[in-house]
């Protein structure tokens, strides 16, 4: 008897080519290494979390793998950066061009082993070719092409769920050779895939390598001097907001949420809360729970049943309210009913910790104030949605707001490709990592870093003109006394004067990427002198002071403050300039000097939580420890060698590197239409 009601969509879509490229290796898996697959002696099961049913048999990288693609990214990085760059512009657009010939394949392959529905998993392969292609186009612009500056290396981009793109493609355009550890969440068969699909399109062999399983052994490898931002998606809604919508797209994110997210947060002012959980529950409860394959599906199964036990005994203890519409659940498989929990507060476990799945932690506030100090009480999120009908105050707000992206009145919550700056670094200051053995926790500056966090705020909104005319001031006060930092000084203020936010349009919408300040930075200068010094320079200020104004203008002009560890026998020389900028009106304060063994100072401050970045120049004395320290608090770590003498007095584009690196890129997306 036919059905007298569709309540589904067109029907389970194939996984025919994701079985086929299974099949045509037998379905054993191991690293990718120099252009061909490594099959492992070791291999371990992959299911689909969907059905349990085994999909392939997968190998994690060997010490052995790790020595071979070390050697092979050696050998094919230098020839692949002494290319111009529109010849790899020309690569990349052969290997955009591939992808998109097997897209089928990878949107399957993803939703086969991550669970994600498979329209998620086709937006993102949308969202990371139109990434690549703006990458090819940016190589073809010269932007890869800039003086002074020099690729990383060999480096080890950190992964996003999906095929991440937007951070390899800016990697590889910059002239490296990346090494790549995907996990279960980033789906390993596709970024398998994705490797086979680069050697096809003509990238060279050893140029790209994928090693399952070995991102602790790739930590010594560089990556750019930028904190990943990792928390919940966060969504604030005002009571003007169009509530319809903001329901429909907040339940529609809890099946596909945006990369680097974990769980979801939700902030809505009193006078409308009650209208839009209503709003919420009935929008959760007509989501299609099921199979990732069937187009129709909203919400897939969770990684496994260990973490759908989790959360569901977390739903179990929670202090708040818990509304939780059941949909049809399939029989098996680790799936889970999306769920709101509401009246909680800041203080409470679920809100501190946060719950990663489709569950919603929803709170309160009165004000946009309010909800501004609350949101920004955590760490910076991934990714956030902001609703109000009222452009002054979304504007307001979103500007106010500590997030990687904010989207105005929409749900576009991926976050832009990496520019190719980041990917670069000053020539002369090749990445470097600490040798020296670990060290025990040491005491931190609580006095300067206290002071440097109290004026940065004021410091940082002040206008880019302003700050660029005090370091003007500062630069001619000097000017006679030592040339070189006065140079790098006034180059740095007619850079931030200048500096553009990029604005781009699309039908309906608008994205704006900000280059906001960092916060505090520490500042391990250069040991440039003889060691040990025999006495400070005699004179206030020379030529010494060189290094530190190539570094501390840059970081001055675009926004943030400062504790500075001079080099050896400089201490004279960056107190005088330190004295310059404040006779200019830079704020007492916001620039420290701090002293004592660099090894024991460098553990103190990487283990700062209210310390936004680290950068250390001349690394064979710190700790072994220092990156985990850093990456345990958060913090924006760059370990560079010393550099000689004509690395801070030669011409380049350093400073414009140190500026890149002292921000953090903000992407804000309006949406429009009636």
């Amino acid at each position: 008897m036919a059905p007298t009601a569709l309540d589904r969509g067109p029907g389970r879509a194939t996984d025919a080519e994701a079985r086929a490229w299974i099949g045509r290796h037998d379905g054993r898996f191991g690293p990718w290494i120099a252009g061909s697959l490594r099959p492992g002696a070791d291999t371990a099961t992959i299911c689909s979390p969907a059905s349990g049913a085994e999909l392939a048999r997968l190998a994690d990288a060997s010490s052995a793998d790790l020595a071979e693609a070390r050697a092979a990214a050696a050998a094919a990085q230098p020839l692949w950066a002494a290319l111009p760059g529109t010849v790899r512009a020309r690569h990349l657009q052969d290997w955009a061009g591939e992808i998109a010939a097997r897209e089928g394949c990878l949107a399957q392959l993803l939703a086969l082993e991550t669970g994600r529905p498979v329209r998620a998993c086709r937006r993102w392969l949308s969202r990371d070719l139109a990434a690549l292609r703006q990458t090819a186009d940016s190589l073809l612009a010269g932007a890869a092409d800039r003086p002074g500056s020099a690729p990383l290396g060999l480096v080890a981009p950190e992964l996003e769920p999906g095929p991440s793109l937007g951070r390899i493609a800016p990697a590889l355009a910059a002239g490296n050779a990346a090494i790549l550890a995907p996990g279960p969440a980033d789906g390993r068969l596709a970024m398998l895939c994705l490797a086979d699909v680069a050697g096809t399109a003509g990238l060279p062999a050893g140029l790209l390598s994928v090693l399952p399983g070995a991102a602790e052994a790739l930590s010594d490898l560089a990556r750019p001097p930028i904190a990943t931002l990792r928390g919940p998606c966060l969504h604030l809604v005002l009571e003007d907001a169009d509530l319809d919508a903001a329901a429909d797209a907040i339940a529609g994110l809890l099946g596909d949420p945006p990369p680097g997210t974990a769980g979801h947060w939700l902030l809505v002012q009193d006078s409308v809360a009650e209208r839009l959980h209503a709003r919420l529950a009935g929008r959760m409860a007509r989501l299609i729970v099921g199979d990732p394959l069937d187009p129709a599906t909203d919400l897939g199964p969770l990684p496994d049943a260990a973490l759908r036990d989790r959360l569901s005994t977390a739903l179990a203890e929670t202090g708040g309210v818990t509304i939780q519409p059941l949909p049809r659940l399939p029989e098996s498989g680790a799936f889970m009913a999306p769920a709101l929990i509401t009246g909680l507060a800041p203080a409470m476990p679920e809100v501190t910790t946060g719950l990663p799945g489709p569950v919603l932690l929803s709170m309160s506030f009165r004000t946009p104030a309010e909800a501004i100090r609350l949101a920004n009480a955590i760490p910076p999120a991934p990714a956030a949605s902001l609703w109000s009908e009222t452009l002054a105050t979304a504007l307001d707000m979103a500007t106010a707001l500590e997030a990687g992206t904010v989207s105005v009145n929409g749900a576009d919550l991926d976050p832009a490709p990496d520019p190719l700056e980041l990917w670069q670094r000053p020539a002369g200051l090749a990445p470097a990592r600490p040798e020296a053995a670990a060290t025990g926790p040491a005491p931190a500056p609580s006095a300067a870093l206290t002071a440097a966090r109290k004026m940065q705020p004021g410091w940082a909104g002040r206008s880019a003109a302003e700050r660029a005319a005090i370091l003007t001031r500062a630069a001619k006060f000097i000017a006679e006394r030592a040339a070189g930092p006065a140079e790098r000084l006034a180059r740095a203020a007619g850079t931030a004067a200048t500096a553009h936010a990029p604005w781009a349009e699309a039908q309906g919408s608008a994205t704006l990427t900000r280059h906001r300040p960092l916060g505090v930075i520490a500042l391990l200068c250069p040991e440039l002198c003889p060691a040990p010094c025999p006495a400070p320079c005699p004179a206030p200020l020379t030529e010494a002071a060189l290094p530190l104004a190539s570094i501390l203008g840059p970081v001055l002009a675009t926004g943030n403050g400062a504790l500075v560890h001079p080099g050896a026998g400089t201490g004279t020389e960056a107190r005088a300039l330190i004295g310059a900028l404040e006779a200019s009106g830079m704020p007492k304060g916001l620039v420290g000097i701090v002293s004592g063994p660099r090894a024991d100072l460098a553990s103190g401050l990487a283990a700062r939580v209210d310390l936004d970045a680290l950068w250390c120049f001349g690394a064979s004395d710190l700790p072994e420890d220092l990156p985990a320290r850093a990456a345990a608090s958060g913090k924006a770590l760059w370990l560079s060698e010393t550099g000689t003498p004509e690395t801070w007095s030669g011409p380049g584009g350093a400073g414009d590197l140190f500026r890149i690196a002292a921000g953090r890129f903000r992407t804000l997306r309006l949406s429009w239409g009636a």
